[in-house]
């Protein structure tokens, strides 16, 4: 059997006053997505552990089975998203444009996105694509909206931390060597060689001719980079020689379509800012893909996390029921294959109720509640559970799930397991082996 993995993003929610006390997801009217968790088995699911909040592309790495520590780290997607090749060595760090002010000797942000200033950016990066200091060589990259990659070779650490404070309420940080770092030392010059570069880029965007021109204007100055994210070249497995399964991927994320790339996966984008036409023009290729012989197929549809981030749950409320109405495609055209196994699920949770923080006021936060999850089709022990919620699939079949149970769980119901004492190859693998993984007894002549 096949596997089609849908994926909401920041789906699940935390109960909200003006919903009397519901989820989002509760109190959305959802008869498609109410009638998989009705036909299938259904569980709650964290990638990692309970209260541990995560973004999208380390959840699905641990979804799909890889080990926390072999995580590359945003900034080596990001680039791989956007055509850039990372060389052997090399680190990379995501870095923004973003406008600052001095106060003493530090900078408090003014304003962490620029966007919609592409001419302004593209210059300014020119000026600053070039730094060598502690032996350490830096490029940087622009690649549009007011973001670009940084690359520093020579030898550097990838185990520094963040300068971006996400948000507005703490200043610009000053890069230092993780805890963890395996180099110390080295970590330690890297961090200093990169506060070095950061801080002659401020200079340089400060004394640039724009900046007079903008600060004339009255508009706010481009004059930091905030980084991010610093990781090396990714060594993954690929996805199919881990699972046995062909995979294709439909995301709706630049950072998670840098991830499949590197996992293996074949990648198709699609871009439709309405979710419910949206999610049926992905199911629509999805058929398309498992009908061209994929075997695995990702679809990832961002919605509703924007809204959750806005802390509006009403318009996540709304957003899900166009999500449910776009689901009638699935019903429609792909729900009675026999040979397919529908996952239905999100990768966390996106709250869009927080103390003290005003309705409509942007939040880059996620929390660790633990998220549902239904599996539909094959010969599976359908339990009781009769709507797609939070709370509802507490009472399911499968428990609670972690990532490492994920893919055992979807390729068990995919009838695609080998016992897992049976060692037919050298190195373990959960999945029935195809006939080129074997090798068979030969007699000698």
């Amino acid at each position: 059997m096949n596997v089609l993995l849908i994926i909401f993003d920041g789906l699940a929610d935390r109960p909200a006053p003006e919903l009397d006390g519901r989820t989002p997801l509760e109190a959305a009217r959802t008869p498609n997505l109410d009638r998989l968790a009705a036909e299938g088995m259904n569980g709650l699911f964290h990638p990692k552990s309970p209260g541990y909040p995560l973004g999208s592309p380390l959840a699905l790495h641990l979804m799909f089975g890889y080990a926390e520590e072999e995580f590359p780290d945003r900034g080596p997607l990001l680039a791989a998203a956007r055509g850039l090749p990372v060389a052997e060595g090399e680190v990379v760090l995501a870095a923004r444009f973003a406008a600052v002010a001095r106060e003493g000797d530090r900078l408090r942000l003014l304003q962490r996105f620029i966007r919609d200033e592409e001419a302004a950016c593209g210059a300014l990066a020119e000026t600053i694509a070039e730094y060598q200091g502690e032996g350490l060589r830096f490029r940087y990259v622009y690649s549009g909206r007011g973001d670009g990659i940084l690359y520093v070779a020579g030898g550097a650490s990838f185990q520094v931390t963040d300068t971006d404070p996400l948000g507005l309420d703490l200043p610009v940080l000053r890069a230092l060597p993780r805890a963890e770092a395996s180099d110390p030392a080295l970590a330690q010059r890297t961090a200093d060689a990169l506060n070095a570069y950061l801080a002659w880029a401020h200079a340089r965007l400060g004394s640039h001719p724009l900046a007079q021109e903008r600060s004339r204007a009255g508009a706010l100055p481009i004059n930091f980079l905030i980084t991010k994210w610093a990781g090396p070249k990714p060594s993954y497995e690929p996805f199919a020689r881990r699972w046995g399964l062909r995979p294709a991927s439909l995301p709706d994320e630049e950072v998670v379509s840098g991830l499949m790339l590197e996992l293996g996966f074949h990648v198709e984008h699609a871009d439709d800012h309405e979710p419910e036409a949206d999610l049926r023009r992905r199911l629509a290729r999805a058929g398309e893909l498992l009908a061209e012989g994929f075997e695995f197929v990702h679809l990832h549809s961002k919605y509703p996390d924007p809204m959750s981030h806005d802390n509006e749950p009403l318009r996540v409320r709304d957003a899900i029921e166009a999500l449910d109405r776009g689901m009638e495609h699935y019903w429609r055209e792909l729900a009675g294959d026999p040979e397919l196994i529908t996952v239905l699920t999100t990768d966390h949770t996106t709250p869009s109720v927080w103390a003290h923080h005003p309705r409509g006021q942007f939040s880059d936060q996620h929390s660790g509640e633990p998220v549902p999850i239904a599996i539909r089709g094959g010969n599976l022990r359908v339990d009781g559970v009769r709507e797609f919620g939070e709370r509802a699939a507490a009472a399911g079949g499968l428990g609670h799930l972690r990532g490492a149970d994920f893919m055992p769980v979807l390729l068990n119901a995919a009838e695609r397991t080998n016992m897992y004492e049976m060692r037919p190859t050298p190195q373990r693998r959960l999945y029935r082996p195809r006939p080129e993984d074997v090798q068979p007894f030969t007699l000698p002549d």
